[in-house]
């Protein structure tokens, strides 16, 4: 795997919508498509990469990041579908019970945009987030975006970068049993496998 160093741009700008989503950007990491983060970003640089369509992918192994730090107050994580999912909040609250209401259904997209708890900050950042272990490495993507810049459309998706969507993925590098939703597998009329 080749590496990079943090830059001023964060290592992919868009909307990680799905698990498929998420798995083509790891991918993609793997192979020196987009860089992956190899050490904690300082002060400075959470401050200018941290923000809405900021993707951040990094390994353990690689990077000595055991726990990803941002210095933002978040909700409790919400499992949907792959991914834990986090609300940006204005303050921490002092009793255990109060964080139970922030997601108020089992809806996501009601989840998403409920904020009348007063808890979650104005137009704050979501923060999506998968790991995916791939050859006994684990992987953690980070996903940031605003509920309006993804509704807008503001966003793209992997989809729209070809030298990511290009890259042949075998569907073996990922155990199915490790995802709580797996990606589903068929066959290619040309007798291959494939993820969809």
């Amino acid at each position: 795997m080749s590496s990079s160093q943090p830059t001023d741009i964060p290592p992919f700008y868009g909307a990680v919508e799905t698990t498929m989503n998420a798995l083509r950007l790891i991918h993609a990491a793997r192979q020196g498509v987009i860089p992956r983060i190899t050490r904690r970003l300082n002060d400075a640089e959470r401050r200018a990469m941290i923000k809405s369509g900021a993707v951040f992918v990094f390994s353990v192994e690689e990077s000595g990041i055991k726990r990803w730090t941002d210095g933002l107050l978040w909700s409790p994580s919400r499992i949907v579908g792959n991914f834990l999912v986090y609300r940006e909040i204005n303050e921490r609250t002092n009793s255990r019970g109060s964080h139970k209401k922030l997601y108020p259904t089992d809806e996501p997209s009601r989840a998403m945009s409920t904020s009348e708890h007063g808890t979650f900050k104005p137009n704050g950042l979501i923060k999506k987030t998968i790991t995916v272990t791939i050859e006994g490495s684990d992987l953690h993507l980070i996903s940031y975006y605003t509920s309006s810049d993804q509704h807008s459309g503001k966003l793209k998706r992997p989809t729209a970068r070809a030298d990511i969507m290009n890259l042949p993925m075998d569907p073996r590098l990922f155990r199915s049993t490790n995802f709580r939703v797996p990606p589903k597998v068929e066959k290619a009329p040309d007798g291959t496998s494939r993820l969809v």
